[in-house]
């Protein structure tokens, strides 16, 4: 449990495809006084998050798509679950072909004696605690589903990865925190590209009158002060690049 009554974000990593030195790829903490939830685990997030909680606090994971670097860390996280922290049960609340991958992994192709699976799709709805979360299929080759948190004390959206034919609005208006990817800049947007910049990021943002944005999956090698201002000269509120451990509350 967090030990705090706050409404909040921790990243646990951010890096885009493949984590540059000293950093993670996707994996996110999502967090009210009673409810702990990990939002994708890419590689290297499973150590960050014994940096805020044990494995045995976690409620619930939840996995946006199959690409390695969102979900890599699950087989890890089975065999520490089980064989180390001794756990029962493990909620993972994801697509089906996260479980296809994971379960992939294991001698029986199954998984499943440690992960209570609940299987998602575009406009499913799932609790978790005190957090309700809706999703959203996103534009992206794979079947990816971009998320909303709402909690009484506020609200955020997680838009995973993404190209242009898909809205932050489908995922509703007035979001307290959005965290976005902005892989690309202008520079090198190309529509050939399933990902989106963050330019485009932040006026989906601004016309859903998010109250502060977090662009995240930036590359290795792209300087996030490229990213920040890019997106400042078109965000009017408060903007941040995600870099390991920053936490937010809304």
């Amino acid at each position: 449990m967090s030990d705090s009554a706050d409404f909040s974000l921790t990243v646990l990593g951010c890096s885009g495809s493949y984590a540059g030195p000293g950093g993670a790829c996707s994996g996110y903490l999502v967090r009210s006084a009673t409810t702990t939830l990990w939002v994708d685990c890419g590689p290297g997030t499973l150590a960050n998050l014994q940096e805020h909680c044990a494995l045995g606090d976690v409620d619930a994971i939840v996995v946006s798509h199959h690409h390695p670097d969102h979900c890599g860390e699950l087989p890890v996280i089975y065999n520490a679950a089980k064989y180390y922290a001794h756990m029962d049960r493990l909620r993972v609340i994801c697509t089906a072909d996260v479980r296809r991958v994971t379960d992939a992994f294991h001698s029986a192709r199954d998984s499943s004696d440690l992960f209570d699976y609940e299987i998602v799709g575009d406009g499913d709805r799932a609790e978790v605690g005190d957090i309700a979360i809706r999703f959203s299929r996103t534009d992206h080759p794979v079947e990816t589903l971009a998320m909303r948190f709402d909690h009484h004390r506020g609200s955020m959206l997680y838009t995973s990865d993404t190209g242009r034919d898909w809205s932050l609005a489908s995922l509703g208006e007035g979001v307290d925190l959005v965290v976005g990817e902005g892989t690309l800049l202008d520079a090198t947007d190309h529509p050939d590209i399933p990902h989106v910049s963050c330019r485009w990021l932040a006026h989906e943002a601004t016309a859903i009158q998010a109250r502060h944005l977090v662009v995240t999956h930036v590359p290795p090698g792209s300087d996030p002060a490229h990213h920040l201002a890019e997106a400042g000269e078109v965000f009017p509120g408060p903007l941040d690049v995600a870099a390991v451990g920053a936490r937010y509350i809304v």
